[in-house]
Order: C-alpha cells, then sequence, then structure tokens
C-alpha cells in the first residue's frame, strides 16, 4: 500500500477559516505604574474584550466580499520522470497492465462507479459507489470505460421536497427583507425596507412589517452535495471536469446543460455554467467495478520491470485526466560533465488537445529506456528554468550512450515547443496560478552535485547532504532548497500579474529517503512511498487528487483573517475560528493548543505535544492535532475541535434551554409542547410562527433541526434521525470566555473543573467542558427563536444572520478563597452578555452550578429605565459604585456598560445624531434594575440627564478607583460621534433626583465634521497614572477607527494621548461632597476643555529619538506646551480597531490598513488588508511598528507564566519581522519566535484577579 508520509502545504489557502484566539482567564491584569492590589477579599472581576466587525454596514464585507470561486483554472503539472538503469529491474508478482475487456474474478458487482477521495481504493464493502445510470459526468465517459478510472471535483444532486406547514417571511418585490428593530420597538423581528440608494446603499428606510406567509407546505429547493457512502442512487452526479470542458453532455434520456446552484429556480441543470457554483474542497477518483475487479484479482500476476510498471501507471494517469495539463521532463543519462540533469520531452501545452495526449502517451510507452544516472536535482533545477522561462541549460545534455542491449540514455529528443525562441524556454506558468511538479524516482541521487552551486546562489541558503548511489556515498543535496524556492518566489517576477508558484511531490518508488521526504516539506506537496504497481497508481492518484482539490489559480479562496483577544494565563490556549460563506448558516468551531514552556523557551504544542505553529507563517500547521480532535486537523473549521466533539454527539442527549416569559426561569427546549404563557404570547399559533412553522409537527421538526438532528433529510441520505453534519454556528464577534471552577466534585487542584462559554450567531449561548470539549448545555434567547429557519434554509444571501454576537462578562465569588466554586459556602459564578448584532438585550445568568444554569434576569429597550439601549456591543464591566449596598452595607456589584450602538451609524455618511446608544448604563449585577445612567432620553433619580451625549457609545468603558475604597468613582468612554467622556461619581451616596455629585465632562472632540476628520470610537479607552514635569497624571490612551467600516479610506485616524491633569474626583458645581476636590491646577484644565486636535502635538513626522541634549529639551518643551501627543495614522485607511495596551511605559496599538489596490498592482488573493503594532513611548511619542500580515489585530494578548514573566502572544498567521518601521533609536533586535513574544517584565505571584488602584 502507498504510504503518504508529509501531509504539508503552506503556500495553498483551501478555505477562508478566521480564526480568534483567547487564553484561560485568571481574570484582567491591569498594569498601572506602581501598584496592583490583589483584591482575593473583595470584587473579583472578569472580562473578555468585543471585537468589531460589520453586517448590514460591518465587517463581514471583507470575508463575503472575498469569496469567489469562479476562476479556478486547468492544472498545470510536470512529471519528473527517472528512467534511469535500476528502473530495468524486474518485480515480482505483479498485475498486467488493466484491459478494459479482460476478464477478472468478479468481486465488486456490475454497474456501480466507486469513488475515493484519497489515494487508497474503496473495498468491495464499501459504501463509496453509486450506480452508473445516475453519473451524468461526460468526460468520464470514455475514461471509465477505456482506462477504468478518472479524476476531478464532483458533486450530488439532492432532490427538491415539500415541508409541510413551513413558513417564510416575504415583502413585496419593491422592498428588501431584512431582519431589524423597527422604529420606536426593543425587539427585533422581519420586516420590509427601502433602500436609500445612490452608488451604494448608505441607509435602509423601515416601511412595513414583514408578511408571514404559510401556505402549508413549503417547497425546500434542491441543491448539489458533497457525495456520500450513504446515498448510492442520487438522481445526478456531475462533475467539474464538464464545466472546464465546455461539455454539456448529460448521458442518455438528460437534458444537456451544467450544474447550477439552484437557489431559485429549483432546477439542476441550465444551458450556461454557473461561475458561482460550488465545487467544494473534494477531489475524488471513479473507478469501475471492472477496474477494481483487475486490481484485486491476484491470479493474473506476472513479473515486470520497474520502468514497464511506472509507464503503465503515468500514462493511465495522463490519458485519464482530460482537465490536467501535462508535461514530461526525463532524467538525462548523466554519464559525464556533457550530459548532466534532465530535458523537457514534453512542453505544458494550454488546455491540452487530445493529439497532444496521445502524442505524450505513445512518447512514455514507447521512446524510454531504463539507462543512465539519478540526477533528482540537477533535473528539477532544469525544471525550474523551464517555468522561469529562462534559457536552455541541461536541455541541451542529451546522452547519446546506446547499451549492448540496445537500451539508449536518451532516445528521446527536447520539446522544440518548449522554447521560443529556440534555446529558451517560453514558460507555462499562467497569472496566479500554481504549477506542480511530480517527482518520481527509484534510486537516491547519482552524481547530483553540478547544480548545488547555482541553487546556494539563487537562494541564499546551504545545503544539507543525503545518502547517495555513487561513491561517495553522502553528497550535499540542494533539492529541499530549490522545492522552496519554488513554492515561495514569484517565478516570473512580474508584480503586474500576481505571483506564480511551483507546488512539489515526491514519489519514492521502491525507495524511502529522507531527501524526497525534506523536498515535499519545503515544496508545500506530498511525499509518498511505492513498492508495487498498485502502490505506484496510488501515490500519483493522491498526489493529483490533492491536486485537483486545491483551486489551480489562487484568485479564489478568501485569505484568512486572524485576529485574537486579550490574554488569561493558564496554558491552555484557544482558538475561536468561524468559515464565512455566501450563505447564512456560517459555521464556527473552537480548537484547544497549549503553552509548553522549558529551557528551549516558550511554544504552542498539539495534543501530542508537537510544535503547533509553522515558524515560518506563524498558521497552525496542517499536522498538528489540536485538542478534543481525533486526527490531525489544523486551522480547518468543519474538522475536529469543540465542533467535532458536538457534531459526533446523539442530539437527544444535549441540554438545550431558552427563557421563560412569565417565570423568568430557564426551561429545556425539546419540542413545540409549550406554554403560552411560558412563550408570553397568546395562543399557540404565536409559538408556532416564532419558528416560522404553521403547525406542531412542523414547529417540532424546526425544533429538532436546532438541537442538531438532520430533520429535513438536508443530506439526502433518507434519514431524519441522524445528525446534521455541522452544528456549532459562527463566533463571530462573541468573545468566548473561560471559567475556573476548581476542585469541584472529582476535580482537583491541579486538574480543575474547567468550562468554555461562547456565544454563536446561530442563536446559541454555549458552555463546554474543558477536558472533554463535550457541550454541557446551550441556551437560546427566545426573541432569537425566530432566525432558526433562516439559518436552516441557509439561503445565498449577503444579509448577515445574527444570535448571540455579544461578548461574555463573568462575576465571580469564592468566599474562602480557596480556588473552588462551592454553592454550599455560598460561592457564585454569574455571567453576563449582550447579543451585539443581533439585538438589543442584555442577559445574565447563574452559573454557579456549572450544570444547571439559571436565569438571573434579561434587560431590553421596554425594561423600565432602558429606552435608550442600542445594539448591545458594549461588554459590561463589573463593579462597585458609591452607595449602592447591600443591607450589611457591603458593596452589591453592579455592571457598567455603554448604551449601545444606533445603526443609524451604518450609513456612510458624516457621523450624525443619533437617537438611541447614547449614554452609561449602571446595572444592579443581581437583579438588572438599574442603578443609575447618563443619558439624554431619561429623567428621574436614576439617570443623569445628558442632552450634550448625542452619539451611541458601543465600546467598554474604563472605571477607576481614585480613593482606594474599591468602589468606581471615575468612568471614562468615547461615543461614535469623536468625543471622549469623564464621569466623576463623588460622594458615598447615590445621587437624587436634582443632586449633580455625579457629573459628565467631555474631556475632548476630535470629529471636525469633515470626510477626513469624521473620528470615531468604538474602543475602552486605556488609562494609566503618570507623572509628568513632576506633577501626576493621568494618561488616556485611545485611538479612532469606525469597526463598522474596515475597508474606508476616507477619514484620517489618529491615537492620542490625553494628559488628564484633573486627577482627584471632580466636585460638583453645586458644592464639594465626600471626597472630592478641586485644586488650582483641575480649575485650570477644566477650564481648557473640551480639548482639540490644537492642544495636541503632533509626533507623526517629529524626530522625538534626540541624538543631543539640546533636542531633547527642545521637543520635551513642545510637549510641555501641550495637553499630551496624537499620532496621524499614514497609510490610506488606516485605523485602530481594538483598545491599547500599556506595560512598563510602552503603549501597544493595533491598528489596520484595507488594501488598497493601486494602478499597476495585482492581487492574486482577495485582501483583506494589513494588521499591525505599534509600540509608543508613553510619555514622548516614539513609536516603531510592525506589521503582522493579512488580519486585522485585537488588543495584545498578554499571557502571564507561572514563571511570573510576562509575554504578549501574536495572532496566529502573523510575522512579527517583517516590514518594521520605526522613528527610535532603540534597540531593534525581536525577541519573537513561533507566535509569542517575550518581555523584559514580570509580575510577582500570587496573581490572579486584579483591581486596578491609581497610585504614585
Amino acid at each position: 500500500m502507498a504510504s503518504m508520509k508529509i501531509m504539508k502545504n503552506k503556500n495553498r489557502i483551501f478555505d477562508a477559516e478566521i480564526i480568534y484566539f483567547f487564553i484561560f482567564d485568571i481574570g484582567p491584569v491591569f498594569f498601572s505604574y506602581l501598584r496592583i492590589l490583589p483584591l482575593s477579599k473583595k470584587l473579583l472581576l472578569g472580562s473578555i474584550l468585543s471585537i468589531c466587525f460589520h453586517a448590514i454596514a460591518d465587517d463581514t464585507e471583507i470575508f463575503t466580499g472575498a469569496l469567489d470561486n469562479s476562476n479556478s483554472g486547468r492544472p498545470k503539472v510536470l512529471i519528473v520522470f527517472d528512467d534511469s538503469g535500476s528502473m530495468g529491474t524486474w518485480v515480482s508478482a505483479q498485475r498486467p497492465e488493466y484491459d478494459p475487456n479482460g476478464t477478472y474474478h468478479e468481486k465488486f458487482p456490475a454497474g456501480r462507479i466507486y469513488w475515493s477521495e484519497n489515494q487508497y481504493t474503496p473495498s468491495r464493502y464499501s459504501g463509496q459507489y453509486i450506480e452508473s445510470t445516475q453519473n451524468r459526468c461526460a468526460s468520464s465517459f470514455n475514461s471509465l470505460s477505456e482506462i477504468g478510472f478518472f479524476d476531478t471535483k464532483a458533486r450530488r444532486w439532492i432532490d427538491s421536497k415539500i415541508i409541510s406547514g413551513d413558513c417564510s417571511w416575504q415583502c413585496p418585490s419593491n422592498l428588501r427583507l431584512r431582519y431589524r428593530r423597527p422604529p420606536g420597538e426593543y425587539r427585533w423581528s422581519w420586516g420590509c425596507y427601502d433602500c436609500q440608494r445612490y452608488w451604494w446603499c448608505s441607509s435602509w428606510d423601515f416601511v412595513q412589517d414583514a408578511n408571514r406567509v404559510c401556505t402549508g407546505s413549503t417547497t425546500q429547493v434542491g441543491e448539489w452535495a458533497h457525495l456520500d457512502s450513504l446515498v448510492n442512487t442520487p438522481p445526478h452526479l456531475d462533475c467539474k471536469a464538464d464545466v472546464d470542458a465546455g461539455n454539456d453532455n448529460n448521458g442518455p434520456n438528460i437534458a444537456a446543460g451544467f450544474p447550477q446552484k439552484n437557489e431559485s429556480n429549483n432546477r439542476p441543470y441550465a444551458p450556461s455554467p454557473d461561475d458561482s457554483f460550488d465545487w467544494g474542497d473534494d477531489a475524488y477518483r471513479f473507478y469501475t467495478s471492472h477496474y477494481l475487479n483487475w486490481l484485486n484479482d491476484s491470479s493474473i500476476i506476472i513479473p515486470r520491470t520497474r520502468l514497464s510498471i511506472a509507464q503503465e501507471v503515468v500514462t493511465s494517469l495522463i490519458s485519464a485526466n482530460t482537465g490536467v495539463d501535462f508535461g514530461f521532463l526525463e532524467f538525462n543519462g548523466n554519464r559525464n560533465s556533457t550530459t548532466h540533469g534532465g530535458r523537457i520531452i514534453q512542453h505544458i501545452p494550454k488546455n491540452m488537445s487530445s493529439s497532444d495526449r496521445s502524442l505524450l502517451v505513445k512518447k512514455i510507452r514507447d521512446q524510454i529506456d531504463a539507462s543512465g544516472g539519478t540526477p533528482i536535482c540537477e533535473a528539477t533545477y532544469e525544471a525550474l528554468r523551464y517555468l522561469k522561462g529562462e534559457s536552455v541549460h541541461y536541455g541541451s545534455k542529451k546522452s547519446n550512450y546506446v547499451s549492448y542491449w540496445g537500451n539508449h540514455d536518451d532516445e528521446l529528443t527536447r520539446d522544440a515547443l518548449a522554447e521560443n525562441p529556440p534555446g529558451t524556454y517560453n514558460s507555462p506558468t499562467a497569472d496566479c496560478a500554481y504549477t506542480y511538479i511530480i517527482i518520481m524516482t527509484d534510486g537516491k541521487p547519482f552524481w547530483d552535485t553540478n547544480a548545488n552551486n547555482q541553487i546556494k546562489n539563487l537562494t541564499g541558503e546551504q545545503c544539507n547532504y543525503y545518502a547517495t548511489d555513487d561513491s561517495y556515498r553522502y553528497s550535499q543535496n540542494c533539492l529541499p532548497q530549490l522545492a522552496r524556492y519554488m513554492a515561495n518566489t514569484d517565478l516570473d517576477g512580474n508584480p503586474k500579474n500576481g505571483n506564480q508558484y511551483a507546488i512539489t511531490y515526491t514519489i519514492g518508488f521502491t525507495t524511502d529517503q529522507q531527501l524526497l521526504e525534506d523536498t515535499a516539506e519545503a515544496g508545500g506537496g506530498l511525499y509518498f512511498t511505492a513498492d508495487s504497481a498498485a502502490d505506484l497508481a496510488e501515490a500519483f492518484q493522491g498526489a493529483i487528487i490533492n491536486i485537483l482539490a486545491t483551486d489551480t489559480t489562487f484568485t479564489s479562496p478568501a485569505v484568512a483573517i486572524d485576529t485574537f483577544s486579550n490574554t488569561h494565563s493558564r496554558d491552555e490556549v484557544f482558538y475561536a475560528m468561524f468559515r464565512p460563506g455566501e450563505r447564512v448558516d456560517w459555521s464556527g468551531n473552537i480548537k484547544k493548543l497549549k503553552l509548553k514552556t522549558d529551557v528551549n523557551g516558550t511554544k504552542l504544542v498539539d495534543m501530542n505535544g508537537a510544535s503547533a505553529l509553522d515558524p515560518g507563517t506563524g498558521a497552525i500547521k496542517d499536522s498538528a492535532q489540536t485538542f478534543w480532535s481525533l486526527t490531525p486537523d489544523g486551522s480547518e473549521v468543519g474538522e475536529g475541535g469543540i465542533g467535532d466533539v458536538l457534531a459526533r454527539r446523539n442530539p437527544a442527549t444535549r441540554n438545550i434551554f431558552f427563557d421563560t416569559a412569565d417565570t423568568k426561569s430557564l426551561i429545556r427546549l425539546e419540542d413545540c409542547d409549550i406554554s403560552v404563557s411560558n412563550f408570553g404570547v397568546n395562543d399557540k399559533a404565536e409559538i408556532y410562527g416564532a419558528f416560522s412553522s404553521a403547525n406542531k409537527e412542523a414547529c417540532d421538526k424546526q425544533v429538532n433541526w436546532a438541537r442538531g438532528f438532520d430533520s429535513y433529510d438536508q443530506d439526502g441520505d433518507g434519514d431524519t434521525t441522524d445528525t446534521r453534519s455541522w452544528i456549532l454556528g459562527d463566533i463571530l464577534h462573541s468573545r468566548p470566555l473561560v471559567v475556573n471552577y476548581g476542585a469541584r466534585g472529582s476535580y482537583s487542584n491541579s486538574n480543575p473543573d474547567i468550562r468554555i462559554l461562547a456565544g454563536t450567531n446561530a442563536g446559541f449561548f454555549h458552555m463546554f467542558e474543558n477536558q472533554t470539549g463535550s457541550e454541557s448545555w446551550a441556551f437560546i434567547p427566545r426573541e432569537l427563536m425566530t432566525i432558526l429557519s433562516e439559518r436552516r434554509k441557509n439561503r445565498v444571501s449577503s444579509e448577515k444572520i445574527y444570535g448571540v454576537d455579544g461578548s461574555a462578562t463573568i462575576y465571580t465569588v469564592d468566599k474562602s478563597n480557596d480556588g473552588t466554586i462551592n454553592t454550599a459556602e455560598g460561592d457564585k459564578v454569574w455571567v453576563f452578555f449582550g447579543l451585539r448584532r443581533g439585538g438589543s438585550s442584555y442577559y445574565g445568568l447563574d452559573i454557579s452550578d456549572p450544570d444547571s444554569p439559571k436565569l438571573l434576569w434579561s434587560a431590553n429597550p421596554s425594561s423600565n429605565g432602558f429606552s435608550e439601549l442600542g445594539q448591545t456591543w458594549s461588554p459590561p464591566i463589573v463593579s462597585a459604585v458609591p452607595g449602592h449596598n447591600n443591607a450589611d452595607g457591603s458593596a452589591r456589584p453592579v455592571l457598567i456598560f455603554g448604551a449601545g450602538y444606533d445603526i443609524n451609524k451604518d450609513g456612510r455618511g458624516l457621523a450624525t445624531p443619533d437617537v438611541s446608544g447614547r449614554g452609561i448604563f449602571v446595572v444592579d449585577a443581581e437583579t438588572g434594575n438599574l442603578v443609575w445612567g447618563v443619558t439624554p432620553s431619561e429623567n428621574g433619580s436614576t439617570n443623569l440627564v445628558a442632552s450634550e451625549i448625542q452619539h451611541s457609545v458601543p465600546g467598554r468603558v474604563t472605571v477607576l478607583d481614585s480613593d482606594g475604597d474599591s468602589r468606581t468613582d471615575r468612568i471614562y468612554f468615547g461615543d461614535t460621534g469623536g468625543n471622549l467622556w469623564r464621569v466623576d461619581l463623588a460622594g458615598i451616596t447615590l445621587p437624587k433626583a436634582g443632586e449633580d455629585q455625579w457629573q459628565l465632562t467631555k474631556i475632548a472632540s476630535f470629529n471636525q465634521a469633515t470626510p477626513t476628520s469624521d473620528r470615531r470610537f468604538f474602543n475602552a479607552p486605556d488609562v494609566v497614572r503618570i507623572r509628568f514635569g513632576g506633577k501626576p497624571i493621568d494618561a488616556i490612551l485611545i485611538g479612532t477607527g469606525d469597526r463598522t467600516n474596515p475597508n474606508g479610506k476616507d477619514v484620517i485616524n489618529r491615537f492620542y494621548m490625553i494628559r488628564d491633569e484633573a486627577v482627584t474626583i471632580l466636585c460638583p458645581k453645586s458644592g464639594s461632597v465626600s471626597g472630592c476636590s478641586n485644586t488650582d491646577d483641575t480649575n485650570t484644565f477644566l477650564g481648557k476643555l473640551p480639548l482639540t486636535d490644537a492642544n495636541f502635538l503632533d509626533v507623526t513626522s517629529l524626530n522625538p529619538s534626540p541624538t543631543s541634549q539640546e533636542d531633547f529639551l527642545k521637543n520635551h518643551e513642545a510637549l510641555k506646551s501641550k495637553n499630551g501627543w496624537f499620532y496621524e495614522f499614514t497609510n490610506l485607511g488606516e485605523k485602530n480597531l481594538a483598545s491599547s495596551v500599556t506595560l512598563a511605559g510602552k503603549v501597544y496599538v493595533p491598528s489596520f490598513t484595507p488594501f488598497d489596490n493601486l494602478e499597476g498592482q495585482y492581487s492574486c488573493t482577495p485582501e483583506p488588508g494589513t494588521g499591525s503594532m505599534y509600540i509608543f513611548d508613553l510619555y514622548e511619542g516614539n513609536y516603531r511598528r510592525t506589521n503582522l500580515g493579512n488580519l486585522i489585530p485585537q488588543a495584545p494578548s498578554i499571557h502571564v507564566g507561572t514563571d511570573g514573566n510576562i509575554r504578549m502572544l501574536l495572532p496566529p498567521g502573523s510575522n512579527s519581522n517583517d516590514g518594521s518601521k520605526t522613528n527610535t533609536n532603540e534597540n531593534q533586535s525581536s525577541i519573537c519566535a513561533n507566535g509569542i513574544c517575550t518581555t523584559s517584565q514580570s509580575i510577582p505571584l500570587p496573581y490572579g484577579y486584579y483591581w486596578f488602584e491609581e497610585d504614585y
């Protein structure tokens, strides 16, 4: 059996996978300059930062805009063929060539076409077959009949079906159906909207409610799906090869045509190819039963030479794969200095004709003898010269030697059509295309060193020693270096037509050698070994199927965009992933790696202890087997991880809850036998309507689908009780959160009970067990039931369907401080989350018992005091405030969060005043009742009316404790109008109606209402206490950038350091209260407010790296006269999309620059833009910038190890050493490797949850 030794591909992009990552939570660690105060006996805090993307006007435009499967191209394959003397060796017990008219033992039933998606052939007991009458792949007809097999991408058709009782929401033809919150309502619902269209859709106007139409039954349209061993008689099976060849023949009794996506017309075929048709990631080999009978008939074995075996396998491969353009390079005789290397005997023609194919087959069969040496590297070097269009080198060194037995070293002459003009190769590469090289050899290199110096000069690399068959026994061989060069270098050197790469596969025929393994690994391909004719056929099959499974041109797949959240320190590292698509039901996953620290440093490892990240790219290796996974899964969203654990589970065993309307509790969701009072409606029809169903039977079917059953038989196997192929929805903006319950039950301190919380846009908030990856329970808010049918129908749409899209925050009480949550001792764990794009509600759950969640409360715009609530983007901060106490006088925990996002800001014009989300709320954490707020729309003792706040507040707020009493007395936040605000909470009591001891101050305004200055804040301010000029000040650090429009390029965004000189709690205008004091310096500073750009020093082009004392004083004086500094992002459209982190005087600031397709540039892949990390000097504004690669970066992830060292973790796939820019003279040496950067900082043990307390 053929063996595949290496499975690695660094260069090809298989699918669009988005990865976030987060680390086990010990709580946020805030770094100030002087004191970090443990709060083990006080208030315990935990939070997860939200990230910002965009649907409606959202960052999903980066992902969905990149998906285009229309340009795949024909694969180009160059076979490098060993015809050395050892290929004449006889091999016993081999089958003769396949004879389509031969008689073989009939083990495989006639009339079937078997299939395989790898190099291994199916057994006679396999379910991987279809009846041959279902085959519509016309390109395969002749190959199957004459050769016995055929390779291609393929899909099977699933007929449409009638779903009784299904309902849908509909709008008049002139309006657009959208899931939004209508004006004046708090619940989201389906409505009909009119687009105010210019050259883009700048805004949507609500016109009317959508009509719920139940016809008694609806049609689930037919669709094309991947092959399934449980479905042997699909109505049709068709192939990509037909589309590539323009062959619309579908066989007898079936109308001609090409496969269609059929979203609207429910037809499998139409006259013209559908450019948007998705052929998926899998390629298949089809076999006739007759061929498999030959392959398994041991009664016909005979001895054969290696050469005859290779000739048969290669020519059959070339004949069968009519959708592949083949070229052929043969080893030269290599007998002396004039016959090194190899020569092209067949160029790679464009759209290889049948005559070209037949001619090549005849050459290989009739004009190749086993004679000569084995110059593997030299021959491949000639292949490189051919692909690059360089001069012929070894190709003209044909040997004329003929042996005593008549064997020619090199009977075939080089192909003149490979050159133009003669002596110079005509490169076969195409724009943005891969060329694939398959090297087949039966021996070690023999006199194969002549190209080494050229390769060293070309690559700048040194070469390793490998075993040889010549007298030296070991020699340097540069084949791996050559393969790596071809896989990573634009072979034609022309930036205007994109990059052309070559991927190298190797096959060892009766030989297994390190050289071939290293070459395949370096070249991004696969390495196979083979010991027989069947093995060799499987090896070539494995290579070809892998090639066909990958789009040959790489304009199709979206670039993987990786971001990551803030850090929490344990050794587990969790990756939250999603895969975007053109349909609405995006899939998601969570995977786990571990941080390993030893004498060699710190690295991320998989479940086998192997290094998990590729050191060159920073991406997760394809060979990595993440925790919970049964097989290597790498970064594939649809493989391994928690998602696979859930997909393998019996849905009947899941614990799914929803919130009741009457009892305000959680009950199980098992069917639609729900009381009207529980659901908060008037009759059963309204319950069914929430699930887009007309009756209980249809409603039960929808509920079963939500639980994970394939109740609509979407896989077409006739079974509605099996599990859906994938259940876990996309984790787009929700930041997963990890909770440590300690030595609970059978767990121990060394093996604690750790749970993972995550919201998905499928509508669920999940808890998973860390040890097994198994789901503990899932909660779906009642208001999100209406999205289930839309996720299930999975229509093609750019209108993303959102569910639990917000990030969670936990509040933990461990009364005995033993690290274990014990409810019998009064310990508590509460979790709070909003819906973000999914709606305008917050939810609080009591998860003190991780296996039995309870509803604490929910709040929405209809709740008392919350009419201002917008989309709930702002992750709550758990804190305490003056005057809000328990009966014993102790502080009651509160949540503080921004009032939300107003979709008014989705418009692409200048920022205009909003009608919701303006301000902040302080909420009792246990009851959800409003404690206090600052908004323009409410009046009364629980709200400070602030008409000056005109723009929504979607970002997280920042809280401070100025007097060390462990209660928040200052709150900072920014709004989407570019304003920065401060709230002072003076005194020791809650304010009453008319009292002003809690007051609002506008610190700064940075939006001048012009297209270039339309700056907006979406992030939390980073506040740090420092001294400047001998005086204490609070440095506020915040950057601008519209998260909902990451591709926008009009605004010139900036990052600000604002020196807030009012370092004490501000006194109210009506007089002094306890704890406040306005000094002269404070009053002077307040007189300058609000600050504008004119109050700050622009450090963008300033050189704040003085080389003399005079320069230093000059720069320092310039800063003294200002109230801080700002840096103006210099790239077109560059913006700050995440909060900064300050550590030991360095401010780490992520930025994102959208792709700018300048004239003359050519991009082979959809460009999401570039992420960068700035490192600023807090005081002076010195900076350096490091490019992180094609990603939207989040706040730097900080990990505090058990050794006390602080490390910064980079996003997967980032390159911290690429394209650095600086205006500082400090040492630029990098200490980043394998996704981890070490710092010179450490924190003493013990460390855990910390409260930020200011000090000097």
